[in-house]
This record gives C-alpha cells, sequence and structure tokens, in this order.
C-alpha cells in the first residue's frame, strides 16, 4: 500500500457557453442612467462572485462571460418567482443542448442599480455549487460596460458608451458566437484561433483536440510548446452531461499571447469542448468590455514584464460523475501525483475513511482538512477493489 502527499484537483465545472438558439433577448430596463457604479466581489476558488439583491433577499451570483444568458438553478427559488417567458435551445460547455425554460426575473439590484426584465435560462445544477445563480454575457449584450478587477475585488458597471474604452491595454476585437465573446488568440508557432473567454472556466486555457490536431504543432519546428504527455479520458462537465472520452494531450505553452502581450509556462489541457480563456486569466489583469465597439480590453498587472511567467499547476487528476452519480477518475495525468499514488482512470470513489460516498457533489463538500491523511476505497472497471492513502497539502 502506497502513501504519499498530493494535491487533489476538482475538476473545474463548467458551467457556461450556453447558446440561445431562439427568442433571444438581452433588453433589461435601468434604475438610473449615464452611471457608473462600483460593486465589491469575491474573487475565490478561481471565480469571481457578484452580490445581488432581489425581492429584499441577497444572494451570490457567478461572474460567467460564457453564459449567453443568465442562469438560475431548478432547486432555488429564484426559479419559481420568476415569470414564465418562453424556451431556449440550450448548449453547454461539452456541446450537449437540451430546451430550457426561460423565466422573467424580478428586478434585480446590483450595487446601486436595478435592472428590470433580465431574462434566465432554468437549468439543473451540474455537480455541487456555492451560488444561486449565473450573470451571464447578456448584461454586456443588453448595454452594460463592464470591468473586471479582482485585484482590486471590484466589478465596474456603466452605461455610458465609451466609459472604459478609451484606456490603454491590449485592445482585443470580439465576435460573438451564440451570443457570448469569441477572441484571437495566438498560441504555439504563430498559431491562431479565435477561442471564448469564458470566466465559468477556472482554468487558464484549453483547446479543443480537433482542432489541435489539425495543426498538430509536432509537424512544425517550434520551441514555444511542450507536450508533457498524453492519456485518456474526459474532464469537462456541463449542465446536460460530461464530455465523450477521448484522447487528452497535457501541454506547456511558453508564448500564448493576447493582442502583444504574451505569457509562458501556461499548462493547458486539450478538451473534447470548445477551445477557451478563462477566469485563471483575471489575477494577471483587469479585463474590460465595451459593447458598442465589441471591444474587450486587456490591461495587465505587469505591463513591462514579457512574456509573464503564469506557473499554474498542470490538471493532476479531475473527477466527473458515473452512471450512477458517483466520483469517478474521469482523467489522470500519468507524470502526476495521483497517477503514482494508485488512480486510474475509470475508477470510482466507494468509500473515505470507510464512510460511504454517494454522489460527486457530497465528495466536492467532503472538507478535506489540510495535513490529515485519508484512506480512499476505489474500485476499478474490473470490479477490484484497493486503497489509495492521500495528505491534504494545499
Amino acid at each position: 500500500m502506497r502513501r504519499a502527499v498530493f494535491t487533489l484537483c476538482f475538476v473545474a465545472l463548467c458551467l457556461s457557453a450556453f447558446s440561445q438558439g431562439w427568442r433571444y433577448r438581452a433588453d433589461f430596463a435601468r434604475s438610473v442612467h449615464d452611471f457608473c457604479d462600483t460593486i465589491f466581489i469575491s474573487w475565490e476558488h478561481g471565480q469571481v462572485f457578484v452580490p445581488v439583491s432581489i425581492d429584499g433577499h441577497n444572494y451570490r451570483f457567478l461572474l460567467d462571460t460564457g453564459a449567453g444568458q443568465s442562469v438560475v438553478f431548478s432547486s432555488s427559488q429564484l426559479a419559481s418567482q420568476g415569470s414564465q417567458a418562453g424556451t431556449l435551445l440550450a448548449h453547454d460547455a461539452t456541446g450537449a443542448t437540451d430546451t430550457v425554460p426561460v423565466v422573467t426575473l424580478p428586478p434585480m439590484t446590483i450595487g446601486n442599480v436595478t435592472l428590470s426584465g433580465c431574462r434566465a435560462t432554468v437549468q439543473r445544477t451540474a455537480g455541487t455549487t456555492r451560488f444561486d445563480g449565473l450573470l451571464g454575457f447578456d448584461l454586456v449584450n443588453g448595454g452594460l460596460s463592464m470591468k473586471i478587477d479582482v485585484a482590486q475585488g471590484i466589478l465596474i458597471i456603466s452605461d455610458r458608451p465609451h466609459q472604459f474604452c478609451r484606456e490603454e491595454g491590449q485592445r482585443l476585437r470580439y465576435k460573438l458566437n451564440y451570443h457570448v465573446p469569441y477572441i484571437e488568440v495566438a498560441t504555439y508557432g504563430g498559431h491562431r484561433e479565435r477561442m471564448l473567454f469564458d470566466t465559468g472556466s477556472r482554468q487558464f486555457f484549453s483547446i479543443n483536440k480537433d482542432s489541435y490536431d489539425s495543426w498538430n504543432p509536432s509537424r512544425h519546428d517550434i520551441d514555444d510548446y511542450s507536450e508533457q504527455g498524453r492519456s485518456t479520458g474526459r474532464h469537462s462537465m456541463g449542465h446536460h452531461g460530461t464530455e465523450p472520452e477521448g484522447e487528452v494531450v497535457f501541454l506547456e505553452l511558453n508564448n500564448l499571447r493576447l493582442g502583444k502581450y504574451a505569457f509562458s509556462r501556461v499548462h493547458a489541457i486539450t478538451t473534447q469542448g470548445g477551445s477557451h480563456i478563462g477566469a485563471a486569466l483575471l489575477p494577471f489583469g483587469t479585463v474590460s468590455f465595451c459593447p458598442q465597439h465589441r471591444l474587450m480590453l486587456f490591461q495587465p498587472l505587469a505591463a513591462e514584464t514579457q512574456p509573464c511567467p503564469v506557473d499554474n499547476r498542470q490538471m493532476e487528476i479531475a473527477f466527473v460523475p458515473d452512471s450512477q452519480g458517483r466520483p469517478e477518475v474521469g482523467l489522470v495525468w500519468q507524470q502526476g501525483e495521483p497517477y503514482r499514488l494508485g488512480f486510474r482512470q475509470g475508477d470510482v470513489v466507494e468509500m473515505i475513511d470507510g464512510r460511504p460516498v454517494t454522489s460527486l457533489a457530497q465528495f466536492a463538500r467532503w472538507g478535506f482538512e489540510r495535513g490529515r491523511e485519508y484512506t480512499f476505497t476505489v474500485v476499478n472497471r474490473q470490479g477490484q477493489r484497493h486503497e489509495v492513502k492521500w495528505v491534504r497539502v494545499k
């Protein structure tokens, strides 16, 4: 029985990239005009949370630029408080689709501004959540300029069309695809690709596997990227399911560019879903949106440091729900500590320290203590059980 120390990495739930096929509307009324308001936000677990007040109750919404429409969950009272507004065809981050209800929310107050007539899709939760809904890109599409500044812990919103667009920074024109922003990113060897800027994802960068294979940088003599291994598995989850199993490539990029600003030591993986830049970009600078000009402005904190080292951890292990909703190892990096400990793709966690594990949501809420050793009892696809010792270090 092997014992070691490693950091357990949960898969980032991709609660994003919802596309609205028809009846999409981003119009809403504002309680004030010609305003610029600053809202204090929370930066937790690599995501942005915004305080929202509805009918005198306080809620926490995840700011998700990968969601074309705001979202409330079917299990929350917000879903029943809204008035029915039809249905939409929704696509999640894995490419799965479903027709979901749409509600018009009661007046929603963000900071000192009350928005009336905002619509939200009603979605099932994917795994476990620490929030009540999603604020989607419909706020920007509806005419609000927005600046996200996690270093200062603030979100600035304004209805002034030129509030941020004259500021200095990397000026990235975005195009809307399914009502969410796609920017051009230079990845390796001069390869350029349009990809989603998605604050609903915790990852820094992921690239679609088919896109990666179609260019295949291994055919070129370049030194700004390297493969760190390949495996088979799945890691992305959306509201309608988990991505299909397939080959995953583990990468390190050393010249990832937004405009003229470069990042190095970016650890990334391929995905069966769409290519995207995630919320992990935000600690490196502010991001502003100017909807009238379809402009995304990135203002790096270390503007003179290029390339800027990211040094994010490679995804070593990802858990997804199995057919019964239990935590299953969807992906494990063969060069990582979890693989050395004995985790394998397809292993299902049945018990921790002799206590049954019944669902991925329960697993995510387990509350592992730093420095304490845990015994995982897992069963592989052949029905064989074994134990893995793990100590949380972060």
